[in-house]
């Protein structure tokens, strides 16, 4: 199945596009996507477990199961004071 992935914000800088697509087995987690991300972009600075991630627009947690089509945006952790 495919997935798009949105980049914003630093991941965007750090990978050098806005878009990718993804094709992940069936079953497969957002955990999993974002294992592929990460190998993919190596420019990405950020461990897997405090990446932020939306699913067709709505935050979800690290085992929600994806669907074919599915648009993934991984947002980075905000930070400040």
């Amino acid at each position: 199945m495919k997935i798009k992935v949105l980049y914003f914000a630093s991941y965007r800088e750090q990978c050098g596009k806005n878009t990718e697509t993804f094709a992940l087995p069936k079953e497969s987690t957002l955990a999993d996507l974002i294992a592929r991300v990460l190998e993919a972009n190596i420019g990405i600075k950020c461990s897997p477990e405090r990446m932020v991630a939306a699913v067709n627009e709505e935050y979800q947690t690290h085992d929600q199961v994806l669907l074919a089509g599915d648009i993934v945006a991984l947002i980075p952790p905000v930070s400040g004071g």
